[in-house]
């Protein structure tokens, strides 16, 4: 072997991987789904993705989502799980935006606070043997293309030349970077009799759907302990037991719930409503999550909106202190105005800073909103939140012309 092209494989072995999860700064799209064209999205400690439906806000969540378990299945970002273990996204084709067909390429430009690996811009196209999955075709970190580079040390064709450079000098941060990530999906579990006892994985432990949502809790008694009072302080009074601990011998385990402090009556999760079932994947991410990205889709699912308020306020004073950043697509009102309330509280860690409010309107366009110290949002666009107001105002002309 050429003595260039082996001190690059040791070096690539040798390696040590920084696992430090970093802020995510920025996130673009480009031919993406519905982006054609670049669209830029600015990243705080908690962002929200508000507006009118099917217009994007799921896209920017699948963005990362599909990078990260492409990561996870493959150790690496050369191939584009397109169908895995998060989202579900069908073929390569379905991911180019409809108007830009002649681009065949999609593009995900990262910015973040790793050193060495603050400007990352990534391009797939179809790998030639499946349509279901991407393969890297542009790879670009802090200015340097990884794919035209020409590098003089090594005399050896351009597909081999190429390949080691991709994989042995692009920065390993940029693993963390999609390593730790946790997501709530909207289409959670409900109600349920059962949960089968199983191992957890260290990805995404609780599953979208929460199908592993008993063996999490059950597994320490001390986060059962404070899932209990979180889920009294969002539900104004309740409590959960689960059969069929971890020290017994029993394959199954089966949740119960106490649905008022004052009363010692117990019952099956499926004679509750979706509401407790609901949170619950909520409230157990948040609890053991330590670092990286969650990701919660409606969080307000189910729920009466005084709970809602108090489960954003619960979700945004657990993640204060923690190297976690928040992503939250949702519809309601309540959970706005939670965060909201939360940046003006004095003992909050949470400030106007900290917040990043996205809006999508019915022309696929979407705005950043503006909010200022005292929680007042000066660039209020109109279908935010604004539709109480329109149906009071048409009840009162109604009710008038009677």
């Amino acid at each position: 072997m050429d003595g260039s092209i082996k001190h690059l494989w040791i070096g690539l072995l040798t390696k040590t991987f920084n696992v430090t999860v970093l802020m995510l700064k920025s996130i673009s799209l480009e031919n993406f789904k519905c982006f054609k064209e670049e669209a830029t999205f600015n990243l705080k400690k908690i962002n929200v993705f508000t507006g009118y439906n099917g217009r994007g806000k799921s896209s920017v969540f699948q963005s990362l989502l599909v990078l990260s378990q492409s990561l996870h299945r493959y150790g690496n970002i050369e191939t584009l799980e397109i169908n895995g273990d998060l989202v579900q996204l069908g073929v390569l084709e379905d991911l180019i935006n409809c108007e830009k067909k002649t681009d065949s390429t999609i593009r995900f430009h990262l910015k973040s606070d790793i050193e060495g690996a603050e400007d990352i811009k990534l391009g797939y196209k179809e790998k030639e043997d499946s349509e279901r999955l991407g393969k890297l075709d542009e790879l670009e970190i802090d200015g340097i293309d990884y794919f035209n580079r020409e590098v003089s040390a090594i005399q050896d064709d351009k597909n081999t030349i190429m390949e080691i450079h991709k994989l042995s000098n692009y920065p390993t941060q940029f693993h963390s970077l999609l390593s730790n990530y946790n997501y709530v999906s909207a289409d959670r579990k409900g109600p349920t009799l059962y949960e089968e006892k199983r191992d957890l994985t260290i990805y995404n432990p609780i599953g979208k759907n929460g199908e592993n949502l008993l063996n999490a809790i059950a597994k320490k008694k001390t986060l059962q302990d404070k899932v209990n009072r979180a889920v009294s302080y969002i539900m104004d009074g309740g409590e959960i037991s689960i059969n069929g601990e971890y020290a017994r011998k029993t394959d199954i385990l089966s949740l119960n719930f106490k649905t008022s402090n004052s009363s010692e009556n117990k019952f099956k999760s499926i004679n509750c409503g979706y509401g407790y079932s609901y949170v619950l994947s909520i409230v157990a991410n948040v609890l053991t999550i330590n670092k990286g990205i969650l990701f919660i889709e409606n969080p307000e699912a189910h729920l009466h909106p005084k709970a809602q308020s108090h489960l954003i306020k619960f979700i945004c004073k657990e993640l204060a202190e923690k190297d976690v950043q928040l992503f939250v697509e949702t519809h309601s009102e309540h959970i706005i105005n939670g965060i909201r309330i939360c940046t003006l509280k004095k003992d909050s860690l949470i400030t106007h800073n900290d917040v990043c409010f996205y809006f999508f309107d019915m022309n696929y366009c979407f705005i950043k909103l503006n909010m200022d110290e005292n929680a007042q949002i000066d660039n209020w666009p109109t279908g935010f939140f604004d539709q109480q107001e329109i149906d009071l105002a048409e009840i009162l002309k109604l009710g008038l012309l009677k």
